[in-house]
């Protein structure tokens, strides 16, 4: 999972370059890339792309565009940062869906870690005069969203090869992607110089995060893996701020120390008290 979140820290890069060109465009070339990889590693493991459980891949699927579509647009219209905070109450809303399916146990104490990390995303987007209601919306969408996707990859553990779960993604992206542009004229422009190079980026770092992503929660707990994803806040801060010259204040600082020791809390937790897996 530490890999996978370095790998999205490029992925976010990569899309906050591109904030002019509409977020369908980025998803679709990233979803072309994305397919083309993976269809690469299934021929030369000579496993089928279409997999045992096609409901659940189709979910899978879905979920995950679905999360993605409106995670690309807060990178887009908001500092990294706060796009990337929002975004990380997906872990918490994963381990949450996974309680409430009965996958898992969230012990006691465990709830206090997860309404310190909230706290955290709170104070962080609270305080900016760059984030709007219509942003924080799609954002808790987002991360509404993967949680739902992150659950069904762990639903998948032991049924489908990783590389068809995550060949499944792009491939109902794809054509979630077009419908955008297919009902609203002049949505769509072809990309021109170093937009190549970072839609490529794109596709290249979401496909290697994908593949760890979801070897990680099929080979352990959820509250675990999702605790360590919170690494992609620090990423995204230190991006955000050195390549992009956003500032944020003590307290949204605050408000991010507040995230990863909610996160670095339940991880020792978990650690020393396995959860049902």
């Amino acid at each position: 999972m530490l890999i996978a979140s370095i790998a999205f820290g490029f992925m976010n890069l990569s899309v906050k370059m591109m904030g002019h060109m509409h977020v369908s465009q980025v998803v679709f070339f990233r979803a072309v890339v994305q397919i083309v990889l993976g269809l690469a590693v299934l021929i030369q493991q000579r496993q089928s792309p279409f997999g045992k459980n096609p409901k659940m891949l189709f979910m899978r699927g879905f979920f995950g565009s679905m999360g993605l579509l409106c995670y690309f647009y807060t990178l887009q219209i908001m500092p990294l940062g706060n796009a990337i905070v929002i975004h990380y109450l997906s872990p918490i809303l994963t381990t949450l869906l996974a309680f409430a399916l009965g996958d898992e146990i969230v012990k006691p104490r465990q709830w206090w870690f997860f309404g310190l990390s909230f706290l955290g995303v709170v104070v962080v987007n609270g305080l900016s005069s760059h984030v709007t209601w219509f942003g924080i919306i799609a954002g808790l969408g987002g991360a509404v969203f993967s949680a739902f996707a992150y659950n069904t990859i762990r639903r998948l553990r032991g049924i489908e090869n990783p590389n068809v779960v995550v060949f499944y993604f792009p491939l109902v992206t794809l054509p979630l992607s077009l419908l955008y542009p297919a009902f609203v004229n002049d949505a769509w422009r072809m990309p021109i110089q170093n937009e190549w190079f970072w839609l490529l980026v794109t596709g290249v770092s979401t496909q290697i995060g994908q593949f760890f992503m979801t070897r990680a929660y099929q080979e352990d707990a959820t509250s675990r893996v999702s605790a360590i994803s919170y690494a992609g806040v620090i990423w995204a801060t230190a991006v955000g701020v050195f390549i992009f010259a956003e500032s944020y204040s003590v307290w949204q600082f605050v408000g991010i120390a507040l995230v990863l020791m909610g996160m670095i809390l339940n991880l020792i937790y978990t650690k020393s008290s396995p959860s049902k897996t």
